[in-house]
């Protein structure tokens, strides 16, 4: 499995994360303008490649500084169980960290939190909201 950054101004990455969307169920059209967008003003994004096809991908938006917020970890059903979306974690974590980002949230789904519970623990005494 090769891991690498997803580079906004690259048409083939955006077509490829572009199609994740959409094959996620998250976009009912293919909209590659948005998705150019969304990788642009995300701090970080990477892709994961398995015998040279695109099984994964996961972004973090971040102010650069402390706080990153980590979104849209998807790993495509033919590439699950085999460790990519941990793999496509670990990498987003370390980058953030490296970069002394040190405040790392997401919210999960229920298929993501036995990825997300292996790196992370629970947040005691903060309630997620959403407006």
């Amino acid at each position: 499995m090769d891991i690498i950054a997803i580079d906004a101004d690259n048409p083939e990455h955006v077509g490829l994360v572009s199609k994740m969307y959409v094959d996620a169920g998250w976009s009912d059209r293919l909209d590659e303008d948005a998705v150019r967008r969304a990788l642009k003003n995300s701090y970080c994004a990477f892709g994961a490649f398995e015998g040279g096809e695109f099984a994964g991908f996961f972004r973090a938006l971040s102010d650069g500084v402390s706080d990153a917020y980590l979104l849209d970890l998807f790993v495509y059903g033919q590439y699950r169980r085999r460790g990519i979306a941990l793999a496509l974690c670990r990498k987003i974590v370390e980058k953030l960290k490296a970069d002394d980002i040190s405040w790392i949230t997401c919210i999960s789904t229920p298929e993501g939190k036995p990825v997300y519970s292996r790196l992370a623990g629970v947040m005691e005494g903060h309630v997620p909201f959403r407006f």
